[in-house]
């Protein structure tokens, strides 16, 4: 059997709709959003439980750009009163992902089942919680030539599970991807621009599966910054020859390293511009994760974050807590979706690390909510690591101190609003900077601060 028969063998077939058949679409969707939910447009998960058919699913069939089964649309369509016809959809081929994850959202895991919550969710994960439209937006601006997306969260609020869901996107469009992880580098290499812009560009090309050794292109008469430019366009992006989607995860690694991120970052701006005249270098879709921008030493001409469509990941709303509260199989109400929030405020994470516990009933949610805060509790490592940050950097207790201490918000300079909004500590409003959530207040008042 050859490479060709092979993929065949790989793919079943799907249905995408045709432009007729998502005006219909929409339309009964708007006409029942302006009967039963004063014309508020209704999310994947609402869909979900109007139609019945899971999230994942939904979003897929708005994105148009992979099949789903035939009797998920007709489910859809009769949810809805439409009856479906040959000319509201077309036939495409989906992939064995396509179809593992169609599948398993028919068939859900039993809530022990599922792993401690911990790292990137898995693609075909029923735990990932969509945050309508975020998805949607990055999806669509990847299309564009030569684009750049910045998804900004604190630590631990999924950017890497998004970045997954994005770089999957981008190679069912056909792209080549290639996804370097900033946490897989050394400060050794990071503290050195001309050896860190060597790094980049090989494990590019390794990524990408181009056979290029940037030593040998490098030119020390031209220097590092143009060495690295014109080593991605014609060893990299030449030898490729269809859109490339760059995904760099925890950018703010490079933060960390002054000179590397003068020499660096101005770089990502410059390719972003090439674009704008240069056929090569729209091929590039360039995507980055980072938890805080508050604090660089950029010009902001050569800043890469003025540019390309900024998303900021919002913490989870309590319809959100709930959907992954009934994936777990627990039956709350608003009230326990309150209590989590007003204790964590909707931090993805420590919400995920709350319903995990309590569904395999180790402890009631009254137990949970009393202990958070304390060496006791189920967050006792995550605080810790949090104490041991602010520790190792004693010029942030005393601005801590006073955002612990203050109900209000609280004026910080820029340097250290950019080293706590790092941490997660802390999350800034037009009025100032503020403690990001009741659970550290709690714990930095018995701990850090006790005299």
């Amino acid at each position: 059997m050859n490479s060709d028969e092979r993929q065949i063998v790989k793919r079943k077939r799907g249905v995408v709709l045709s432009g007729p058949g998502q005006e219909r679409l929409r339309g009964a969707i708007a006409d029942l959003e302006a009967q039963q939910n004063s014309a508020t447009p209704y999310s994947a998960e609402e869909l979900s439980r109007i139609t019945g058919v899971s999230p994942s699913t939904i979003r897929r069939l708005r994105a148009a750009k992979s099949g789903i089964d035939q009797r998920s649309l007709q489910q859809i369509f009769n949810a809805l009163n439409l009856e479906l016809s040959e000319g509201d959809f077309q036939w495409v081929d989906r992939t064995e992902a396509e179809i593992a994850a169609e599948e398993l959202a028919k068939n859900p895991q039993t809530p022990t089942a599922y792993r401690y919550p911990d790292g990137p969710l898995q693609l075909a994960s029923p735990l990932y919680i969509a945050r309508s439209p975020i998805e949607e937006l990055a999806f669509q601006e990847i299309t564009q030539p030569g684009c750049v997306v910045r998804i900004k969260a604190p630590p631990q609020f999924g950017k890497s599970s998004l970045l997954l869901r994005i770089v999957h996107q981008a190679q069912q469009l056909g792209y080549a991807t290639a996804a370097i992880d900033l946490q897989q580098v050394g400060d050794e290499i990071l503290g050195d621009c001309e050896r860190f812009l060597q790094w980049f560009c090989a494990t590019l090309a390794l990524k990408l599966g181009v056979e290029a050794d940037p030593a040998t292109a490098w030119n020390q008469l031209v220097g590092s910054q143009l060495s690295a430019t014109l080593f991605v366009r014609e060893q990299v992006l030449r030898s490729v020859n269809r859109p490339v989607l760059l995904a760099i995860n925890d950018l703010g690694r490079v933060f960390e390293h002054p000179a590397t991120a003068q020499g660096f970052l101005p770089l990502l701006r410059s390719w972003y511009e090439e674009a704008g005249h240069d056929d090569l270098w729209q091929h590039l879709r360039l995507v980055v994760t980072y938890s805080t921008d508050s604090y660089l030493p950029l010009d902001i001409n050569y800043s890469p974050f003025n540019v390309g469509l900024p998303l900021a990941l919002p913490e989870f709303t309590a319809a959100q807590v709930l959907e992954l509260a009934r994936v777990y199989g627990l039956d709350w109400g608003d009230r326990e979706a309150d209590q989590l929030l007003a204790l964590m405020g909707g931090h993805p994470s420590l919400v995920h690390g709350a319903i995990y516990h309590l569904s395999r009933e180790l402890l009631s949610l009254d137990e949970l909510l009393q202990t958070a805060s304390t060496a006791q509790g189920i967050y006792s490592g995550h605080l810790q690591k949090l104490l041991a940050t602010v520790r190792s950097q004693p010029h942030l207790e005393e601005p801590l101190r006073s955002l612990v201490m203050s109900e209000e918000t609280v004026f910080l300079e820029p340097l250290l609003a950019y080293q706590l909004e790092g941490t997660g500590l802390v999350k800034g409003s037009a009025e100032g900077w503020q403690i990001s959530r009741e659970l550290y207040r709690q714990y930095f008042q018995q701990t850090l601060f006790v005299e």
